[in-house]
């Protein structure tokens, strides 16, 4: 069995000086009381990324069903995620900012969409600020950096249980499992490729399809 993969990115906004300037104060200074705004512009940001994947998914095939609805029951699919996750930091970086950017923002759209949140990573050695390396030091600096928590599993295991649908033969199927991976800045996309590749791979060994979408605040 094959994993889907694809590390599908969307952000909020271009990252302009005035966004520069508000995750600085957020992310790197510590004022948490930006986490509003930012998570208000990271929603809008997930809606429209909704829209179009719904928009996609109207146009696939419609999966069996135990009981096909006539065509005036039918509806437009939605697409939604099963669970969201977010990008870990170090016990450094944790003790120096004093919470995880990329948590809050995750907590804050899984609660305004009621959505599982989950943690299924976590950050195996602190990588040096990535600001000034170029994009392959930036991929080969991410290497080995993360891996699945030591529950990762069994919430993958999980949400692979709460995916299974009945199929019009009475025997059902699971399909893929859509994670939500939430980070505040894309530049190369090395770090959410590097997370993303961590949960498809746990997924493959475990014989279970994951689908990884990620969404940030600024694409820089």
């Amino acid at each position: 069995m094959q994993n889907r993969s694809f590390i599908l990115n969307r952000s909020a906004v271009q990252y302009n000086p005035l966004m520069k300037e508000w995750i600085g104060m957020y992310k790197f200074r510590g004022h948490e009381r930006y986490a509003p705004l930012l998570t208000a512009l990271l929603i809008q940001a997930f809606q429209a990324m909704s829209e179009e994947q719904s928009s996609i998914l109207a146009k696939e095939p419609p999966a069996p069903v135990a009981h096909p609805a006539t065509l005036a029951q039918q509806t437009k699919p939605q697409w939604r995620p099963d669970a969201v996750t977010y990008v870990p930091v170090s016990s450094e970086r944790l003790a120096e900012r004093g919470f995880n950017q990329a948590e809050r923002l995750a907590a804050g759209l899984a609660t305004a969409f009621r959505l599982p949140i989950v943690d299924l990573l976590q950050r195996q050695i602190n990588t040096t600020k990535q600001s000034f390396k170029s994009r392959g030091e930036r991929i080969e600096t991410m290497k080995n950096a993360f891996s699945i928590n030591p529950n990762g599993m069994h919430l993958i295991e999980e949400l692979y249980r709460e995916s299974y649908l009945p199929t019009q033969t009475g025997m059902s199927y699971a399909r893929a499992i859509k994670i939500l991976l939430i980070d505040d800045i894309y530049t190369t996309g090395s770090t959410l490729d590097a997370c993303g590749q961590v949960i498809l791979n746990t997924g493959f060994t475990m014989g279970i399809r994951v689908e990884i979408y990620t969404l940030t605040l600024a694409r820089s």
